[in-house]
């Protein structure tokens, strides 16, 4: 599928210093980006002044979020203290501007953790939401504070439930992503430790599918809750036969238990998003991972 051409826009884009905005920053640069990040500096804005840099802006992308889901759980939950009174700030900022200037806000919330283990079949968007987890829950309450905010001052809002993208570097500290971690593993030499048996089944979506899929949704200005996903599920052990398989490299596992919280059949069906945006994800998984695998330099 070829990209338009769209009319630029300006853009501010939070959570710069995040790897996903970084890649969102140079996918979109027919645009005119703004980064914010906390404490600013190095070319991004200072996040405490977004509220006052928002006239002007036609879509502000809300990435910035403290935690990923372990350490949401071993940090206590700190979304509460510091993530969601920022959200409600930031909506109260908006709803503040003339109608014709408020940008439209589009929100990165998650799809598997969010909804809970799938109920044999893949979620939709209109099913009710059940999270296992800390993360879960409150990404959760930041939808229930961005659906309050859109009907009560009539917002342009989108909430975008992500499932897991990959083909792009991570830190070796992250406690996310299961493929960049088993390809590091195959190019080390290293065990891998994966939590269960293997068998937890999630959607990965190649990076390029989500930029493309992001760049559709400011374009057309959709608002509304959609699955942001491949729309297919592949177990842990079959992710890993494919990392095994592009690299020549069998990888030894190290089982653990699973946290309670890890939602074990993640399954997310994209159909109204690929109605709404035009769009369609392009890259099958072994596909995305041959192409990680190819790039891979470690990180």
């Amino acid at each position: 599928m070829s990209r338009a051409t769209p009319s630029p826009l300006r853009l501010a884009v939070t959570g710069g210093r995040g790897r996903l905005a970084a890649l969102l920053a140079d996918y979109l640069r027919v645009h005119e980006v703004t980064l914010f990040s906390r404490g600013g500096g190095a070319g991004f804005q200072d996040l405490a002044g977004l509220e006052a840099a928002l006239p002007g802006h036609q879509a502000l992308l809300h990435l910035a979020w403290s935690t990923l889901p372990a350490t949401s759980e071993q940090g206590g939950g700190p979304e509460w203290q510091d993530d969601l009174p920022a959200l409600e700030k930031i909506l109260g900022a908006i709803a503040a501007l003339p109608e014709k200037s408020r940008p439209h806000f589009v929100f990165f919330s998650t799809g598997g953790a969010v909804y809970g283990n799938a109920p044999g079949r893949p979620n939709l968007e209109t099913d009710v939401c059940r999270p296992i987890g800390q993360y879960g829950r409150a990404k959760r309450a930041a939808e229930e504070i961005i659906e309050r905010h859109a009907a009560q001052h009539g917002l342009s809002c989108t909430i975008l439930r992500i499932s897991n993208p990959y083909g792009y570097p991570v830190p070796k500290s992250r406690l996310q992503g299961i493929i960049p971690h088993a390809l590091r593993c195959a190019a080390e030499g290293q065990p891998l430790t994966l939590w269960g048996d293997g068998h937890a089944q999630k959607d990965f979506l190649y990076y390029t599918d989500f930029l493309s899929a992001v760049e559709s949704v400011v374009a057309r200005r959709l608002t509304g809750t959609f699955n942001l996903s491949a729309g297919e599920s592949h177990t842990v052990r079959e992710v890993i036969a494919l990392v095994e398989k592009h690299t020549g490299r069998k990888i030894t596992l190290n089982f653990q238990p699973a946290p309670a919280w890890d939602v074990r059949d993640s399954r997310l069906d994209n159909r109204r998003l690929t109605a709404a945006a035009g769009w369609r994800p392009l890259v099958s998984l072994d596909e995305g991972v041959r192409r990680a695998a190819a790039g891979y330099s470690g990180h």
